[in-house]
C-alpha cells in the first residue's frame, strides 16, 4: 500500500527583514559556476515531537533564518548573480496518513522518501532560473507525533556545508537562539567568475535522458565493517591510518568495477575514475569560516585503467590513489585557483570536460559526513535520522553519517540497469545491510 502524503497548505516564506540595498546583488562565484544545476534534498526525522515548535513558530524561525542567508530569499539572473528581492521560498505542511515514522525509518523506500519532499530533485534548466525559488521546505507531520522536513536546496548557490549551515541555523532560531549561525558570504569576492569557462557544463548524465532511470540503493556500513576495510587497507606503513570515508569510498569503487567489467554491453578495458567533492574550506591559508556561504568544493580525481581481473592488492592500490588525490588539494593548490593561476583552472576544465564527454566510466562522492546534520534540533531534541534521495545524477555515491557517528549510510545513485549487477556483488552484500533499522 502506497504512503498517503496529502499536501494542507503553500506558503512563501519571505525575509522578516528587507535586504539591505547593498546587498541586493550577489555575485555567484567561480564554484558555483562549476556546480550542476540541480537541487539538492535533504530529509531530516523527529520522534517525539511536541507543540512546542508549531507551523507559526517554524514559519516564523525560517522567515528570522532568511534574513541571515538572505540569497536563498532571491533568484538567480543571467545565470551569473543571484538578485536578491525577497521574492522568498517554498513552505509546505504536510500530513501523513497511513504510515508511522518508524516505519518509515525502519523500512526505507525511496518512492516513499521522495513524497516527503518539496519538489523533485531534477536538473534546473538555465532558462528557468529566474523563476525557481532557490530553497523549498515540506514539513510533514505524521499521526503518530513525528515529523519529517525535507528540504530541496539548489546547488548552484550552496554545497553540503553550506545546507548545514542554514538547516542548523535555522534550528537555533527555532529554539530562540538567533545568534548560534552567522554565515559568511563573498566567496565570489576570492574565487569570481571565469569569462575564459565560456560555455556552461551541461549534465550529459544518460539519467536526464528519456527512457532511462537512475534507482537509489542505501547501503550501511556499521563501524565493525568499516574497521575491517580499515585493517585490510594497511599498508605496513606508520602513516597515519585511512579515514573511515576513504575505505568506503575505495570499496564501493571496486565493486562498482567489478560489476561494471563484466556487463555485457561495455568492453573489457577501460580507464575507471573516481572524483571526490573536497570541501576547501579548511584547506585554504588561513583557513575559511566555518559558514562561508556558496559552493566551496572542487572535485579530485583518482584514475585506474587496467584489463585485468581484481587482484588481493587492488583495494589497497585504490585506498592509497584516493588518499593521494584528496590529499593533493591542499592550501598550495587553492592560493593557485585563488590567484587564477592558468594551469589550475585549465586541470579543472579539463576534468569536466572529460567526465561530461564520457571518456572515462567514473563514479563520484560526497561526502557529508561530519557536517552536523544530526545537530539540528528544532526543539524536538536531535534528528533520529538524516537522509536523502534520488538525484537526478548517474554513479554518485553520497555519505552520510549514521546517527551514533561511528558508521556511514552510502546512498548510491545509478541507472537501474547498471544497478542490477552491482546491488547483487557478494562481497558488497557481506560488508554492507541494505535495510539496516535505524
Amino acid at each position: 500500500m502506497a504512503m498517503g502524503v496529502e499536501i494542507i497548505s503553500r506558503d512563501t516564506i519571505k525575509p522578516s527583514s528587507p535586504t539591505p540595498s547593498h546587498l541586493k546583488t550577489y555575485s555567484l562565484s567561480f564554484f558555483d559556476q562549476l556546480a550542476p544545476p540541480i537541487f539538492v534534498p535533504i530529509l531530516l526525522f523527529y520522534t517525539n515531537t511536541n507543540t512546542t515548535t508549531s507551523t507559526k513558530c517554524l514559519k516564523e524561525s525560517l522567515s528570522k533564518c532568511l534574513t541571515k542567508f538572505y540569497t536563498l530569499a532571491g533568484r538567480i539572473k543571467d545565470g551569473i548573480f543571484v538578485d536578491c528581492n525577497d521574492a522568498g521560498v517554498d513552505y509546505l505542511e504536510a500530513k501523513v496518513t497511513n504510515r508511522s515514522l518508524s516505519d518509515v525509518v525502519a523500512n526505507p523506500n525511496v518512492d516513499y522518501l521522495k513524497q516527503l519532499l518539496p519538489c523533485e530533485p531534477h536538473t534546473l534548466e538555465s532558462k528557468s532560473w529566474s523563476e525557481s525559488p532557490l530553497l523549498a521546505v515540506q514539513v510533514n507531520r505524521f499521526q503518530c507525533g513525528g515529523v519529517v522536513i525535507g528540504m530541496c536546496i539548489s546547488h548552484k548557490v550552496a554545497d553540503a556545508s553550506s545546507l548545514s549551515s542554514f538547516v542548523n541555523g535555522w534550528s537555533c532560531i527555532a529554539r530562540g537562539d538567533c545568534d548560534a549561525v552567522a554565515p559568511h558570504f563573498g566567496l565570489a569576492t576570492l574565487f569570481p567568475w571565469i569569462d575564459y569557462m565560456d560555455q556552461e557544463f551541461e549534465a550529459t548524465d544518460e539519467g536526464t535522458k528519456k527512457g532511462n532511470k537512475i534507482v537509489t540503493k542505501r547501503f550501511v556500513f556499521n563501524a565493525s565493517n568499516i574497521a575491517r576495510l580499515r585493517e585490510k587497507a594497511r599498508d605496513g606503513s606508520s602513516m597515519k591510518p585511512p579515514t573511515r570515508v576513504e575505505v568506503v569510498s575505495a570499496f564501493i569503487w571496486k565493486r562498482f568495477m567489478n560489476s561494471d567489467r563484466y556487463s555485457k554491453s561495455h568492453p573489457t578495458s577501460k580507464s575507471y575514475s573516481a572524483c571526490h567533492a573536497v570541501n576547501l574550506r579548511k584547506r585554504r591559508v588561513p583557513p575559511l569560516a566555518e559558514h562561508g556561504f556558496g559552493n566551496m568544493c572542487i572535485a579530485t580525481t583518482a584514475s585506474l585503467t587496467t584489463s585485468d581481473k581484481d587482484d588481493d592488492d587492488e583495494y589497497c592500490s585504490l585506498v592509497s590513489k584516493i588518499r593521494g588525490a584528496i590529499r593533493g588539494i591542499d592550501g598550495e593548490f587553492v592560493k593557485k585557483v585563488e590567484s587564477g593561476d592558468e594551469w589550475s583552472l585549465d586541470y579543472i576544465k579539463a576534468e569536466i570536460m572529460q567526465a561530461c564527454k564520457g571518456e572515462r566510466v567514473q563514479i563520484n562522492f560526497s561526502s557529508w559526513c561530519k557536517l552536523g546534520f544530526y545537530d539540528a534540533d528544532f526543539g524536538w531534541g536531535r534528528p533520529v535520522w538524516v537522509t536523502c534521495t534520488t538525484v537526478s545524477l548517474k554513479n554518485l555515491v553520497i555519505m552520510v553519517d549514521t546517527r551514533n557517528g561511528d558508521g556511514i549510510e552510502a546512498l548510491v545513485n545509478m541507472l537501474e540497469d547498471d544497478m542490477v549487477g552491482f546491488e547483487s556483488d557478494p562481497e558488497l552484500l557481506a560488508l554492507a545491510s541494505e535495510a539496516t533499522t535505524i
